[in-house]
């Protein structure tokens, strides 16, 4: 948090991201985030590698609150919507206290997220990579139509996921917020 703070005194005019440079977790996790961040890079030309951990401009934080993504995913939304971006490199340590509560189907879930945050990309893509593969049927064969529908099913997942975009709810969220003076007692 010191560092964000001082980047932003450094840098007043964008919005800063704690960039992730290293991570905790075991060698299973680390590897699927590598698979999660070449999926998302792949299908929306953009690359995050950055959570929640952020110091934004007011100015953007206007931009960010009409956006109905930002109720499913923060990351994705602040990367589809803001220009501008600078960042500091985060390492994540290891956690203060108990386990995580993140399941492999949570994570991703997530990453399905961050990545619906994107649908209208994502489905063109997708879209020229599945007319791609109709031309490669006569070389590769099976491998082409399965590839084929493993991207129908992806965009189906990616598009179901996409529906957690809710303005109303994301109005709402307040009402799970703590009373100031509960909070402060």
């Amino acid at each position: 948090i010191k560092d964000l703070i001082d980047k932003t005194k450094d840098n007043q005019s964008t919005s800063i991201v704690a960039k992730r440079v290293k991570r905790s977790e075991g060698p299973l996790f680390q590897f699927l985030y590598l698979v999660h961040k070449t999926i998302t890079l792949i299908f929306t030309g953009k690359k995050i590698n950055f959570g929640n951990y952020s110091c934004l401009r007011k100015k953007d934080v206007n931009v960010l609150v009409n956006q109905a993504s930002l109720w499913s995913s923060f990351s994705g939304s602040v990367k589809k919507n803001l220009e501008s971006l600078s960042e500091i490199s985060s390492v994540r340590g290891i956690r203060y206290f108990g386990p995580s509560k993140m399941s492999l189907i949570n994570l991703v879930l997530h990453s399905f997220s961050i990545i619906a945050v994107f649908k209208y990309i994502v489905f063109f893509r997708s879209a020229l990579i599945i007319v791609f593969l109709s031309f490669l049927i006569d070389q590769i064969g099976l491998i082409a139509i399965i590839l084929q529908i493993l991207l129908i099913v992806f965009n189906l997942l990616i598009y179901t996921v996409s529906l957690r975009e809710n303005v109303k709810e994301f109005a709402k969220s307040e009402e799970n917020i703590l009373n100031e003076n509960e909070i402060l007692h």
